[in-house]
C-alpha cells in the first residue's frame, strides 16, 4: 500500500462502561448501563455488550432501558473519569502515530503513511500493535481498523467489534479492496445514513451496500437529492477522506437537560433555558470565539423532538443568547403539550465583536475585561458560585435568602 494512504481507526469498546469498571471490577461481566439511575430519567449514553444482547443501545431513555434488561446495573456516569482516559489514550497513540485525530471522547484516527517499515510492512501487525499498546497502558480495549481512507476504516472497525463475534478487533481493507469489502454489508452499516435515508434505501429493496452499485447517479440523486444521492454513490464504492487533522476543534457548544418530570411550569423552563445559555456562552469564551447560530431543541412528553435555528450577529453573551433562546422557544412551544427536554447549542463561529452585551455603554475592552473576570471566578470556585438571576428560581428553595444563590436547585445537564 505504498502509493495510498494507510488510514487506522481506533474506536474503544464500550468506553463509558470500561471506564466504570476499571474503578469498579464488580461490573465485570455484568449487563451495565450508563446514563442514569434506575428510575431516573434521562438517556443511555453507553451500554455493555451484555446488556445490549437485550436490546439496550445509546440514546434510549433509561425507563426503556430498564424494561428490556432489568437485571441491568445503572450508573449515573463520570465525565471527568471518561476524559482522563480519553487524554491518557490520545497521548500514547500520539506515541506511536505521527499524526493523530482526536475524532470524539472514545474515537481516534491515526495516519501511519510513511511508516510502513517501523511495521515490517505488516498493516495486521501495526493494527495490532495499537490494540496491545492501548490494553497494555490504559487497561482497555478497542478495534483497530485500517484502510485507505477515514470512511472504509470506520465501517470496518464496527464489523470487528465484540458483539460481532470477532476475537481479534482488528481488520485491515487493502486498497484496491474497499468496494469488494463494503458489497456484501447492509446498507445499515453505512455510516452517515439516518433515519430518512435508511427507509427509503429499503423501499427501493436496497439491503446491501453493493446494490447501490447498481443504481446510476441520476437515480440516487433524483431520489435522495443532488447532496446525498452523490454521497450514497461515492460511499457505496469506498470513496472517502483521507486527510487526518491533529487539531480537531469543535464546530458548535451545547447543553441539554432531561427534566425530572415532563413540565410546562413556565418558570422552570425559563430558568433551563437561561442556564442552558449561559453555560453555552461560557464555553464560548473559554475557546475565545463568538458564535452566529443559535438552535434550540426541544420534545415533548410523547418524545416528539423539534429543532429551531436562527442566525444572530456573532456573540458570546449569556444575555444576548438566553433572549435568543426564550424568542425560539416561544416561536417553536405547543402550549398544551408538556416538556420532556430542551437544549441550547451554539455554531458558526466567528472571532468578530458582537454587538448586543449586557452592558452596551461600556466599551469592548472593558465588556471582554468583566466576562474574563466572570469567567476566572467560576473557573477557581465553580460554575455555580456566579451566575445570573435569569437562570435561578427563587420558588425552588425557601433557603435562599439565607444561603445566598449558589444554594438555588440547578438542572441536570447532560
Amino acid at each position: 500500500m505504498p502509493s495510498s494512504k494507510i488510514i487506522a481507526h481506533v474506536d474503544m469498546d464500550s468506553f463509558f462502561v470500561s471506564c466504570e469498571r476499571l474503578v469498579d471490577p464488580s461490573l465485570v461481566g455484568k449487563p451495565v448501563v450508563v446514563g442514569g439511575r434506575r428510575g431516573e430519567r434521562g438517556v443511555v449514553a453507553s451500554a455493555s455488550y451484555e446488556s445490549r444482547k437485550f436490546g439496550v443501545k445509546s440514546g434510549m431513555p433509561i425507563m426503556t432501558a430498564e424494561k428490556l434488561c432489568p437485571k441491568a446495573i445503572f450508573v449515573p456516569g463520570n465525565h471527568k473519569l471518561y476524559s482522563k482516559y480519553s487524554r491518557k489514550i490520545y497521548v500514547l497513540l500520539r506515541r506511536i502515530a505521527p499524526v493523530v485525530e482526536y475524532a470524539s471522547i472514545d474515537e481516534f484516527y491515526l495516519d501511519f503513511t510513511g511508516c510502513e517499515a517501523l511495521y515490517g510492512h505488516d498493516l495486521e501487525a501495526m493494527a495490532k500493535r495499537v490494540k496491545e499498546s492501548i490494553f497494555d497502558r490504559a487497561k482497555l480495549s478497542c478495534s483497530v481498523a485500517i484502510a485507505t481512507n477515514k470512511y472504509v476504516a470506520k465501517i470496518a472497525g464496527k464489523t470487528v467489534k465484540p458483539s460481532s463475534g470477532s476475537l481479534t478487533g482488528t481488520i485491515v481493507v487493502p486498497e484496491g479492496t474497499e468496494q469488494t469489502f463494503l458489497t456484501n454489508l447492509s446498507v445499515e452499516r453505512l455510516h452517515g445514513a439516518g433515519e430518512k435515508t435508511l427507509p427509503r434505501l429499503k423501499e427501493m429493496r436496497i439491503q446491501k451496500i453493493g446494490d447501490i452499485l447498481n443504481i446510476p447517479l441520476t437515480t440516487l440523486q433524483k431520489s435522495f437529492g443532488p447532496s446525498a444521492g452523490s454521497w450514497l454513490y461515492e460511499a457505496a464504492r469506498g470513496m472517502g477522506s483521507n486527510e487526518v487533522h491533529p487539531f480537531h476543534f469543535a464546530k458548535s457548544v451545547g447543553h441539554e437537560t432531561t427534566f425530572e418530570k415532563d413540565t410546562d411550569d413556565a418558570w422552570q423552563i425559563h430558568q433551563t433555558l437561561a442556564w442552558l445559555s449561559e453555560k453555552g456562552c461560557y464555553r464560548l469564551r473559554r475557546i475565545g470565539k463568538k458564535a452566529r447560530t443559535v438552535t434550540l431543541k426541544l420534545r415533548y412528553d410523547d418524545f416528539q423532538t423539534l429543532t429551531k435555528a436562527v442566525t444572530i450577529p456573532e456573540t458570546n453573551d449569556d444575555t444576548v443568547v438566553m433572549k435568543t433562546a426564550y424568542a425560539l422557544f416561544e416561536e417553536a412551544h405547543n402550549r398544551r403539550r408538556k416538556i420532556r427536554l430542551l437544549g441550547v447549542s451554539l455554531s458558526k463561529f466567528e472571532n468578530g465583536e458582537g454587538e448586543d452585551w449586557l452592558f452596551p455603554e461600556m466599551s469592548s475592552k472593558k465588556k471582554d475585561d468583566l466576562y474574563q473576570s466572570v469567567d476566572a471566578i467560576k473557573r477557581k470556585y465553580g460554575f455555580h458560585k456566579l451566575e445570573k438571576a435569569a437562570s435561578l428560581d427563587p420558588r425552588e428553595d425557601k433557603q435562599a435568602e439565607k444561603f445566598g444563590a449558589s444554594s438555588f436547585q440547578k438542572p441536570k445537564i447532560k
